[in-house]
């Protein structure tokens, strides 16, 4: 055999029995065994060996369809002897790490079969097998490096299997069509498809629990889609409970893409789900019931098996309880009613637990004495008594009384409701459910006052003709037919519901409005005149004012910065709810009011004359010269009174002021200042 027949590779179509015997691995081409259907054991095969070819197709571009093809061929579906003793499945001829099986084989040389013994690759697993055998389709042999490269290049499996044979894979001359016979028989192309494309994916609600995670991972992409990369292996979210937002679907199956704590985390299986129930309704149903049937049923904070849903107590528990159903679930598993007990919510149990009664109980009944007005009518009924109890007979729609003013002597609760015992003009007339009606606010006082004000709110608001929502209440105007008028507030009411007052504009009484709707003009507590100098030092914030700030009929005449630094002559002292207020003139000309924290006041002098005295500076702490007397218009520091610490001195003038009384004083003939008459000591 020449160099090129003998290779370290399997070139063999025909195995070896245990026997040693020599049999077709395939039949020759066109026989009836050729195209025997693939039996259990045969897809079983196919199935083990396809994820292994895939592996290696993703990783060195070996078509699958080849891989298994081969394999079938070379190990007569995996049960060849140098299969079952060496894993090998393609006939790889050599050693593998040191390891081989020799094993006789037959060679089609020169137009002829004839055995020879030879040495094949012993592996320890098929992954090891596939391996090398595709390495040999990347390295080509030690004389050739490219001797596979067109099987590797070939668009698909018939030029692949061809260009095996052109390179001399195998000395049969049929190897190639028996490939090709192979995978067209057991439709072995398909797996040459290695990614899997979206048939459809879209938005999907759901809750789920990660239940069954052998052989299932979270991907960053639905399995198998080009792209997608392993998060992580599914036992690492097992028992969780995950909100799946989207579905897909893809030949393989159906995956779902799931949150945890509101953060994506992948793509998953669906058969790797165990899937909360939807809530297919969910509605009021009111009915009063007994607890009779407790066996096998649960109470849960939501429907059985819907997400969130958690263990309150086990139905024996509650066993012949009477109870109140508030509501009605169905889902895919079943009816649950949600229930209560003394108008506590318990939870939510199985339809068939519960005894459902026909008529209601009265839980409370007690005396009333309320006015009210029938407002709400649609939906409601007047019965002889509160409704659904045993025994009623139905009176008349609510619509009959509608806007009318009732009195209400009982209040009467039920499985249903609260309902009032209503009279109109003293006549008892029936039962109607508590919602149809708008009870009157009960006057908590009313009172006499003498306030002005503005009307800036009207949005929202009315004139009624008694304190709103109080009985007899009935709506007069808008308040927006008097938006911005400045009125006279003669009365104050206060209900639950707020605080109201009676108004009067132009002397005419208009009706009761909520006091949201007022800015109060302030009023003036006390005003009495003032005679003392100041200088507007503090502006920001503050304005001139005809009157005190915010005093009805006031009117703005400046800012207050106009008169920055400016002396004045506070001429007025006026004192309201919201502060002081002064009012200033300048040059003898009344300029108008002004916050008292704008002002800097200065005292006036009462008298200074001059005198001629001597005296000593013994108590200066806490004093200081100045070029007047202290705080008189126009004084200035000149310095501590420390300085002149029990000099002798001069002195010359002495004034006095509200505040105090100060000397003018001089030391060795040179005029120093003024100090505070209380510094000197000896004074003759």
């Amino acid at each position: 055999m020449t160099k090129k027949k003998v290779m370290k590779i399997a070139v063999t179509g025909l195995i070896l029995t245990s026997s040693l015997t020599m049999i077709p691995a395939v039949a020759p081409l066109g026989e009836e065994n050729v195209a025997i259907a693939a039996t259990n054991a045969n897809q079983t095969f196919i199935n083990t060996l396809a994820p292994l070819a895939q592996a290696s197709q993703e990783k060195y571009g070996v078509l699958s369809s080849i891989t298994l093809a081969q394999g079938i061929l070379e190990s007569g579906w995996g049960k060849s002897e140098l299969t079952k003793k060496g894993n090998n499945l393609f006939g790889m001829k050599g050693r593998y790490n040191g390891n081989y099986v020799l094993m006789p084989t037959l060679e089609y040389v020169n137009g002829k079969w004839i055995t020879i013994n030879a040495e094949f690759r012993k592996y320890a697993n098929w992954q090891q097998s596939v391996h090398d055998h595709s390495l040999l389709f990347v390295n080509g042999v030690s004389w050739d490096k490219n001797k596979y490269k067109k099987v590797l290049d070939a668009p698909n499996y018939k030029v692949a299997a061809q260009e095996l044979q052109n390179a001399g894979y195998a000395t049969d001359p049929g190897y190639a069509a028996k490939l090709i016979n192979l995978v067209e028989t057991y439709k072995l192309d398909q797996y040459d498809v290695l990614y899997d494309s979206i048939i459809s994916e879209s938005a999907y609600s759901a809750y789920a629990k990660v239940t069954k995670v052998s052989g299932n991972a979270v991907w960053t992409k639905p399995y198998k889609v080009k792209g997608t990369s392993l998060v992580g292996v599914a036992s690492n979210y097992q028992n969780k409970d995950i909100q799946i937002v989207r579905k897909a679907t893809t030949k393989r199956g159906t995956y779902y893409q799931f949150k945890i704590n509101g953060t994506v985390v992948g793509w998953i299986d669906g058969k790797a789900l165990t899937f909360y129930d939807k809530e297919t309704s969910n509605k009021a149903f009111v009915s009063r019931a007994k607890i009779t049937s407790t066996s096998g049923h649960t109470i849960w904070t939501k429907p059985y098996n819907v997400y969130g849903r958690s263990q309150v107590a086990r139905a024996d528990g509650y066993a012949n309880k009477e109870v109140k159903i508030e509501r009605e679930a169905k889902t895919a598993h079943g009816t649950y009613y949600q229930f209560s007990i003394n108008d506590k919510v318990v939870g939510w149990l199985d339809k068939r637990a519960f005894t459902v009664y026909e008529f209601d109980s009265i839980i409370s009944d007690q005396k009333v004495n309320l006015s009210a007005q029938v407002s709400q009518t649609a939906g409601h009924t007047a019965w002889s008594n509160a409704y659904k109890l045993q025994g009623l007979t139905k009176i008349g729609p609510a619509s009959n009384y509608q806007n009318k003013d009732v009195t209400i002597d009982q209040k009467r609760k039920t499985q249903h409701g609260t309902y009032y015992h209503f009279a109109i003009n003293g006549k008892s007339t029936g039962w109607l459910d508590t919602r149809a009606f708008k009870l009157y606010d009960a006057v908590q006082y009313n009172k006499a006052v003498n306030l002005d004000a503005k009307i800036v709110n009207p949005t929202g608001n009315a004139f009624w003709t008694a304190p709103y929502f109080s009985t007899g209440s009935k709506l007069v105007t808008s308040a927006s037919t008097y938006a911005g008028k400045d009125v006279k507030l003669l009365r104050e009411a206060k209900t639950v519901r707020g605080t109201y007052y009676q108004v009067q504009i132009n002397g005419k009484v208009i009706g009761w409005l909520d006091k949201k709707a007022f800015k109060f003009y302030s009023t003036i507590k006390s005003e009495v005149t003032v005679n003392r100098p100041a200088v507007v030092t503090t502006v920001a914030g503050h304005a001139v004012w005809s009157k005190p700030y915010e005093v009805v009929g006031t009117t703005r005449v400046n800012a207050a910065s106009v008169y920055q630094n400016k002396q004045v002559h506070l001429l007025k002292k006026a004192v309201t709810d919201r502060g002081t207020y002064y009012q200033f003139s300048i040059d003898g000309k009344t300029i108008g009011w002004m916050d008292q924290r704008a002002f800097d006041l200065y005292d006036n002098i009462e008298y200074n004359k001059a005198v001629h005295l001597t005296g000593t500076v013994t108590n200066a702490v806490g004093n200081a010269a100045w070029t007047e007397p202290y705080k008189a218009l126009g004084t200035k520091l000149i310095n501590q009174a420390t300085a002149y610490q029990n000099k002798r001195v001069t002195i010359i003038r002495e004034a006095k002021t509200s505040r105090s009384t100060y000397y003018q004083f001089q030391i060795d003939g040179k005029t120093i200042g003024w100090l505070d008459k209380r510094a000197f000591t000896n004074v003759k």
